[in-house]
Protein backbone atom coordinates (compact mmCIF):
# COMPACT_ATOMS: atom_id res chain seq x y z
CA UNK A 1 0.00 0.00 0.00
CA UNK A 2 1.18 3.38 -0.82
CA UNK A 3 1.39 5.83 1.93
CA UNK A 4 0.21 9.52 1.25
CA UNK A 5 1.34 12.52 2.99
CA UNK A 6 -1.13 13.04 5.59
CA UNK A 7 -2.68 15.89 3.62
CA UNK A 8 -3.60 13.28 1.14
CA UNK A 9 -5.16 10.79 3.46
CA UNK A 10 -9.00 10.13 4.05
CA UNK A 11 -10.67 12.13 6.79
CA UNK A 12 -12.97 10.14 8.65
CA UNK A 13 -16.47 10.82 8.34
CA UNK A 14 -18.37 13.63 10.55
CA UNK A 15 -20.53 11.60 12.52
CA UNK A 16 -24.11 12.38 11.25
CA UNK A 17 -27.02 13.06 13.55
CA UNK A 18 -29.34 13.02 10.79
CA UNK A 19 -27.76 9.66 9.30
CA UNK A 20 -27.99 8.29 12.98
CA UNK A 21 -31.75 9.20 13.09
CA UNK A 22 -32.43 7.63 9.91
CA UNK A 23 -30.56 4.04 11.00
CA UNK A 24 -32.36 3.57 13.98
CA UNK A 25 -36.17 4.27 12.74
CA UNK A 26 -34.77 1.98 9.79
CA UNK A 27 -34.07 -0.52 12.44
CA UNK A 28 -36.64 0.22 14.93
CA UNK A 29 -39.20 0.17 11.60
CA UNK A 30 -38.01 -3.44 10.39
CA UNK A 31 -38.21 -5.27 13.89
CA UNK A 32 -41.59 -4.21 14.38
CA UNK A 33 -42.66 -5.44 11.13
CA UNK A 34 -40.64 -8.97 12.06
CA UNK A 35 -43.22 -8.58 15.47
CA UNK A 36 -46.32 -8.16 13.61
CA UNK A 37 -45.39 -10.80 10.74
CA UNK A 38 -44.78 -13.20 13.42
CA UNK A 39 -47.86 -12.31 15.44
CA UNK A 40 -49.72 -12.94 12.07
CA UNK A 41 -48.45 -16.17 10.98
CA UNK A 42 -48.78 -17.43 14.15
CA UNK A 43 -52.02 -16.08 15.18
CA UNK A 44 -55.64 -16.98 14.12
CA UNK A 45 -56.24 -12.99 13.61
CA UNK A 46 -55.80 -11.68 9.77
CA UNK A 47 -55.78 -8.07 9.09
CA UNK A 48 -59.18 -7.87 8.29
CA UNK A 49 -62.78 -9.16 9.52
CA UNK A 50 -62.77 -12.64 8.20
CA UNK A 51 -65.71 -13.47 5.78
CA UNK A 52 -67.50 -16.74 6.34
CA UNK A 53 -66.81 -17.94 2.56
CA UNK A 54 -63.36 -17.26 2.46
CA UNK A 55 -61.14 -20.41 2.49
CA UNK A 56 -57.78 -21.08 4.25
CA UNK A 57 -55.27 -20.66 0.90
CA UNK A 58 -56.85 -16.79 0.58
CA UNK A 59 -56.07 -16.18 4.62
CA UNK A 60 -52.90 -17.07 3.92
CA UNK A 61 -52.50 -15.26 0.66
CA UNK A 62 -53.50 -11.98 2.30
CA UNK A 63 -50.89 -12.41 5.32
CA UNK A 64 -48.31 -13.27 2.71
CA UNK A 65 -49.30 -10.08 0.78
CA UNK A 66 -49.44 -7.70 3.98
CA UNK A 67 -46.12 -9.48 4.88
CA UNK A 68 -44.25 -8.69 1.35
CA UNK A 69 -46.30 -5.11 1.80
CA UNK A 70 -44.37 -4.33 5.17
CA UNK A 71 -41.46 -5.71 4.56
CA UNK A 72 -41.09 -3.27 1.09
CA UNK A 73 -41.53 -0.35 3.64
CA UNK A 74 -38.82 -1.59 5.83
CA UNK A 75 -36.67 -2.36 2.76
CA UNK A 76 -37.48 1.58 1.92
CA UNK A 77 -36.53 2.98 5.28
CA UNK A 78 -33.34 1.33 5.09
CA UNK A 79 -32.40 2.52 1.78
CA UNK A 80 -33.02 5.87 2.99
CA UNK A 81 -30.92 5.66 5.86
CA UNK A 82 -28.26 5.07 3.47
CA UNK A 83 -28.57 7.44 0.70
CA UNK A 84 -25.93 8.95 -0.30
CA UNK A 85 -24.94 12.56 1.06
CA UNK A 86 -22.49 14.27 -1.53
CA UNK A 87 -22.07 17.30 0.28
CA UNK A 88 -21.15 15.19 3.74
CA UNK A 89 -18.62 12.82 1.21
CA UNK A 90 -17.40 16.36 0.16
CA UNK A 91 -16.80 17.92 2.95
CA UNK A 92 -15.56 14.34 4.70
CA UNK A 93 -12.68 13.45 1.90
CA UNK A 94 -12.41 16.25 -0.75
CA UNK A 95 -13.02 19.94 1.79
CA UNK A 96 -8.90 20.08 2.67
CA UNK A 97 -8.51 20.87 -0.92
CA UNK A 98 -11.48 21.63 -2.34
CA UNK A 99 -12.74 23.96 0.75
CA UNK A 100 -15.67 26.03 -0.95
CA UNK A 101 -15.00 24.64 -4.62
CA UNK A 102 -11.28 26.23 -4.29
CA UNK A 103 -7.64 24.41 -4.81
CA UNK A 104 -5.57 25.12 -2.11
CA UNK A 105 -2.77 22.96 -3.94
CA UNK A 106 -2.89 24.06 -7.49
CA UNK A 107 -3.58 27.65 -8.25
CA UNK A 108 -6.74 28.37 -10.58
CA UNK A 109 -7.83 24.66 -10.83
CA UNK A 110 -11.05 25.04 -8.94
CA UNK A 111 -14.32 23.66 -9.26
CA UNK A 112 -15.80 26.20 -10.88
CA UNK A 113 -16.92 25.78 -14.24
CA UNK A 114 -14.60 27.84 -16.27
CA UNK A 115 -11.33 26.42 -14.67
CA UNK A 116 -12.71 22.98 -15.37
CA UNK A 117 -13.81 23.97 -18.93
CA UNK A 118 -9.65 24.98 -18.59
CA UNK A 119 -7.71 22.66 -16.53
CA UNK A 120 -9.85 19.38 -16.83
CA UNK A 121 -8.65 16.56 -19.44
CA UNK A 122 -11.51 16.49 -21.87
CA UNK A 123 -13.41 19.84 -20.59
CA UNK A 124 -16.19 20.24 -18.83
CA UNK A 125 -18.17 17.24 -18.92
CA UNK A 126 -19.92 14.89 -16.19
CA UNK A 127 -17.47 12.02 -17.81
CA UNK A 128 -14.07 13.90 -17.66
CA UNK A 129 -15.48 14.87 -13.78
CA UNK A 130 -15.88 11.30 -13.01
CA UNK A 131 -12.72 10.24 -14.45
CA UNK A 132 -10.40 12.32 -12.33
CA UNK A 133 -12.92 11.58 -9.58
CA UNK A 134 -12.21 7.81 -10.18
CA UNK A 135 -8.32 8.16 -11.10
CA UNK A 136 -7.30 11.08 -9.75
CA UNK A 137 -4.41 12.91 -11.43
CA UNK A 138 -1.06 14.86 -9.88
CA UNK A 139 -1.43 15.46 -6.12
CA UNK A 140 -5.11 14.19 -6.44
CA UNK A 141 -5.94 11.18 -4.96
CA UNK A 142 -7.88 7.97 -7.27
CA UNK A 143 -11.18 7.53 -5.61
CA UNK A 144 -11.68 4.51 -7.00
CA UNK A 145 -11.62 1.16 -4.30
CA UNK A 146 -12.19 4.50 -1.44
CA UNK A 147 -15.56 5.76 -2.63
CA UNK A 148 -18.49 3.11 -4.06
CA UNK A 149 -19.48 3.78 -7.44
CA UNK A 150 -22.86 4.78 -6.18
CA UNK A 151 -20.97 7.97 -4.40
CA UNK A 152 -18.36 8.42 -6.80
CA UNK A 153 -21.46 9.12 -9.26
CA UNK A 154 -23.08 11.23 -6.56
CA UNK A 155 -20.05 13.11 -6.41
CA UNK A 156 -20.10 13.74 -10.21
CA UNK A 157 -23.45 15.12 -10.61
CA UNK A 158 -23.52 17.10 -7.59
CA UNK A 159 -19.81 18.40 -8.30
CA UNK A 160 -21.32 19.12 -12.00
CA UNK A 161 -24.01 21.27 -10.61
CA UNK A 162 -21.93 23.03 -7.95
CA UNK A 163 -19.46 24.06 -10.74
CA UNK A 164 -22.42 26.33 -12.02
CA UNK A 165 -24.10 27.60 -8.84
CA UNK A 166 -22.32 27.12 -5.45
CA UNK A 167 -18.75 27.24 -7.23
CA UNK A 168 -19.41 29.53 -10.40
CA UNK A 169 -16.89 32.46 -9.09
CA UNK A 170 -14.45 30.74 -7.35
CA UNK A 171 -11.15 31.53 -8.48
Amino acid sequence: RIHLPKMYQQINAPKSNMKKTLLTASVALNALLVVALCFMAFSGNTLAAPVRSVSVNSQVGRRAAMGGAAAGMGLAATRMAKAVNPTSIFETNCGACHQGGGNNIITGHTLSKTAMEQYLDGGWNKESIEYQIRNGKGPMPAWEGVLSDEEIKAMTEWVYEQSTTTFKDVN
